[in-house]
C-alpha cells in the first residue's frame, strides 16, 4: 500500500510540472515583507498561498480529462487520495521553506532581528492556516468540479486572513481572549507545537472525509439485514443512550463540563430519533387506542412516580428537607423526556386520526435513499432553526422544568426524522461511508467551530440573544449531532448487532435505569463526597460503580408486581 501511495505522489508531481510556475506567486509575500519591512508578514502570506498551488491539480485532472488514466492504474481510491493529500502537504512544507528563507532575508536586510520562537509561532500559525484550507477544500474538490468551487471555496478563506491581519496590526489580539490565550501567548513554543500537532491532525482527518466521499460515491445501498428482523443493533444503541443520560448527571456531579457539552449537543437527540423510528410500528401493532393507553401508562405513569416519588428523595437526600421549595421537590428532572416523548406521541396519533390512519409501514420499493446533500441541506436547516430559538430561548436555560429547551428544534426534527426512517427503511440502508463522513465532519467542527464560539463568544455570547458566537455555536452542535448520530447507527449496525443474553437484559432495563437512577446518584455522590481523588478519577469510579449498580437496581424494580407492564 505503501509503494502505491508514494506512485501516486510521484505521479502528482509529474502532472503538476507544467504549473510550478504557480510558485511564482509567492513573490506577493516577499513584495509584502520588503514593503513594510515586516518578515513575518510576508511569511504568512506565502504559507497562506499554498493551498491555491496544490489545488491546480485538480484543474488538471478535470481539464485533460485524467479519469481515464487513473481508471487504469493498478491504485485504490483510498491511495490515491492519501497520495494527493501527501503531495498537498509537501507543497505546504515547500512554501514554508521559502517563507522561512524570504523571513531571514529580509530580517537580515532591514536589520530587524527576528525571535526564533516568535519567527516559530508566527510558521506554525501560517502552517496550521494552509493546513485547514486544504482540510475544509479538498473534500469539496474530490465531491464537486473544481470549475463550480474554487472560487467559492477559496474566496472565503483570503477574506478571513484580511480581517485577521488587519485586526493583528491594530490590536494583540491574542492577548485580550481570555486567560487560557494570555498564558499561549507568553509561551511561543506551545502554540507552535499546537499549530503544527493540529495542521496534520487537520490534514488527516480531511484525507479520511474524501475517502468517505468517494467510498460514498460508489457505494452500494443494500439492507444491512432482512426486512422484519429485529433491530437488535438499535436496541443496543438506546441502552448505550440511556447509559450516557446516567453519565450526563454523575458528569454534573463532578464538574466535566466540556463531557456535558459535547454530550449534550447530540444524546437526547438521537434518543429522540429511536424513539421516532419506533413509533410507526408501535402504533400499526396496537391501533390508536391501546397506542394512546400504552403511551400514558409508560410514559405518563412513571412520570408521576418519578415527580412525586423519586425527585424527593433524591431532592431530600442532596439539600434536606429545609433547603427545598415545593418546586424543586416536585420537579420534572430527567422525565421531561417522557413528558417531551409524550406530546409528540400525542401529536403523531392526532396526525394519523386526521390522515385517516393510514398505514407506515416501511416503503421496500423505490424508497428515497438518504445521501449526502440531503444530510448536509437537513443539518444547515437545523443550525438555523437552532439560532433562531435560542433568540428566545438560549442554550441551558431552564423554562417550565425543561432542561435544555434551547434544543426543542433538533429534539422535533430528529423525531420525524425517526419515523422517516422508519418508512424509508434508512436505519438498514444508510451506507457506511455516510457513517464515516459524519464522524469526521463531527470532529471537524469541534476542532473548528467549538473553540471558535468560544472565542468570539467570550463570556456567555454564544448560548444565545442573536449573536455571531450563538451561529457559530448552533453550527456546530448541528453538525456534531448530525454527524456523530450517523457515526454511531453505522457502527453499532457493524459491531454491535447480535442479540446476545447480555444486550437483551441491558435493553430490556434500560428505560427503568433511565426513571430511578437519580436517587441512587444522589446516594453515591454522598458516599464518594468525601474521597480525596482527583476529579476525572473520581467521576471514572463512580460511573464503575454506579452503571452496575443501577442496573442491578432497576432488575429488582421490574421484580416488583406489574412493574414490567409500566417498565
Amino acid at each position: 500500500m505503501i509503494n502505491n501511495i508514494l506512485k501516486s505522489v510521484k505521479l502528482d508531481h509529474e502532472i503538476m510540472k507544467s504549473h510550478y510556475l504557480m510558485f511564482m506567486i509567492d513573490l506577493i509575500g516577499v513584495f509584502f515583507a520588503v514593503m513594510t519591512k515586516i518578515p513575518m508578514y510576508g511569511a504568512l502570506i506565502i504559507m497562506v498561498v499554498s493551498t491555491p498551488i496544490a489545488g491546480q491539480y485538480f484543474s488538471a485532472y478535470e481539464k485533460n480529462n485524467l479519469e481515464k488514466l487513473y481508471g487504469v492504474l493498478p491504485l485504490r481510491k483510498s491511495e490515491v487520495v492519501i497520495g494527493r493529500y501527501l503531495f498537498a502537504l509537501c507543497i505546504v512544507v515547500i512554501n514554508g521553506i521559502i517563507a522561512a528563507a524570504v523571513a531571514y532575508i529580509v530580517s537580515t536586510l532591514t536589520n530587524k532581528g527576528v525571535n526564533s520562537l516568535e519567527f516559530l509561532t508566527y510558521l506554525s500559525c501560517g502552517f496550521l492556516y494552509a493546513c485547514l484550507m486544504v482540510a475544509v477544500i479538498f473534500p469539496l474538490y474530490f465531491k464537486f468540479s473544481f470549475s463550480k468551487v474554487y472560487i467559492f471555496s477559496n474566496l472565503p478563506f483570503y477574506l478571513i486572513f484580511v480581517i485577521l491581519f488587519l485586526l493583528t496590526r491594530k490590536t494583540n489580539v491574542l492577548q485580550q481572549t481570555g486567560l487560557t490565550s494570555h498564558y499561549l501567548a507568553s509561551h511561543f513554543g506551545m502554540i507552535a507545537a499546537i499549530g503544527f500537532g493540529l495542521g496534520l491532525t487537520l490534514l488527516a482527518l480531511s484525507c479520511l472525509l474524501s475517502s468517505a466521499l468517494i467510498e460514498g460515491n460508489r457505494a452500494a445501498h443494500l439492507p444491512a439485514q432482512e426486512p422484519g428482523k429485529r433491530l437488535y443493533f438499535a436496541d443496543n444503541l438506546r441502552t448505550w443512550m440511556v447509559i450516557l443520560v446516567v453519565l450526563q448527571h454523575l458528569a454534573e456531579i463532578f464538574s466535566m463540563y466540556l463531557f456535558l457539552m459535547l454530550n449534550q449537543a447530540y444524546f437526547m437527540g438521537l434518543l429522540f430519533l429511536l424513539s421516532g423510528y419506533f413509533t410507526p410500528g408501535s402504533f400499526e401493532r396496537r391501533g390508536p387506542g391501546t397506542f394512546l393507553k400504552d403511551r400514558l401508562l409508560r410514559l405518563g405513569l412513571p412520570t408521576l412516580i418519578y415527580v412525586f416519588i423519586l425527585n424527593p428523595i433524591a431532592r431530600i437526600g442532596t439539600h434536606g428537607l429545609a433547603g427545598n421549595t415545593a418546586a424543586s421537590l416536585f420537579a420534572l428532572g430527567p422525565m421531561w423526556f417522557a413528558v417531551m416523548l409524550l406530546v409528540f406521541d400525542l401529536g403523531y396519533l392526532a396526525w394519523r386520526t386526521v390522515g385517516k390512519n393510514r398505514p407506515e409501514s416501511p416503503v421496500l420499493e423505490n424508497r428515497m435513499l438518504l445521501t449526502f446533500p440531503r444530510v448536509a441541506l437537513f443539518t444547515l436547516a437545523l443550525a438555523a432553526a437552532s439560532y433562531l430559538l435560542r433568540i428566545a430561548v438560549p442554550y441551558g436555560i431552564p423554562v417550565l422544568g425543561f432542561p435544555s429547551l434551547g434544543y426543542l428544534a433538533q429534539y422535533l426534527s430528529f423525531f420525524l426524522i425517526g419515523m422517516l426512517a422508519y418508512k424509508r427503511d434508512w436505519l438498514r440502508t444508510v451506507s457506511g461511508s455516510l457513517g464515516k463522513i459524519g464522524f469526521v465532519l463531527a470532529v471537524l467542527a469541534t476542532v473548528i467551530l467549538f473553540p471558535t464560539a468560544m472565542i468570539i463568544g467570550s463570556g456567555s455570547k454564544w448560548i444565545g440573544y442573536g449573536s455571531w458566537a450563538s451561529a457559530v455555536f448552533a453550527l456546530w452542535d448541528s453538525i456534531f449531532a448530525v454527524g456523530i448520530s450517523l457515526a454511531l447507527v453505522t457502527f453499532f449496525r457493524r459491531f454491535l448487532d447480535g442479540g446476545q443474553k447480555i444486550g437483551r437484559f441491558l435493553s430490556r432495563h434500560s428505560f427503568t435505569v433511565y426513571v430511578i437512577h437519580a436517587p441512587i446518584l444522589v446516594f453515591l455522590a454522598l458516599v464518594l463526597h468525601s474521597l480525596q481523588m482527583q476529579q476525572l478519577l473520581k467521576f471514572c469510579l463512580a460511573a464503575i460503580v454506579y452503571l452496575p449498580l443501577s442496573f442491578a437496581v432497576a432488575w429488582l424494580v421490574r421484580k416488583i408486581p406489574y412493574a414490567q407492564k409500566i417498565l
